[in-house]
């Protein structure tokens, strides 16, 4: 099965509640962040397109929140580069 269809199952299944997916700039990958307690979240790391899926680990809010703004900033980077 592919990533998109497990993706799409969970997103099915939770209504994409307590979800968040950001791209990785520059590549076809994935970071599937899924908050699973009130301060923790499980960070995959996946290419939507195939079948293997990285666990990256747990972290908490403030862990979650630094690497969104990492993320963020990189892909601003990327796009407003001449």
């Amino acid at each position: 099965m592919k990533n998109i269809d497990r993706l799409k199952h969970l997103i099915t299944e939770t209504g994409g509640k307590n979800l968040l997916i950001h791209t990785i700039p520059g590549t076809s990958t994935w970071i599937v962040c899924q908050k699973i307690e009130k301060n923790k979240w499980t960070l995959t790391l996946m290419d939507p397109m195939k079948d293997t899926a990285h666990n990256l680990g747990t972290v908490n809010n403030k862990e979650h929140i630094n690497l969104w703004q990492e993320l963020i900033e990189k892909e601003i980077e990327r796009r407003t580069k001449t």
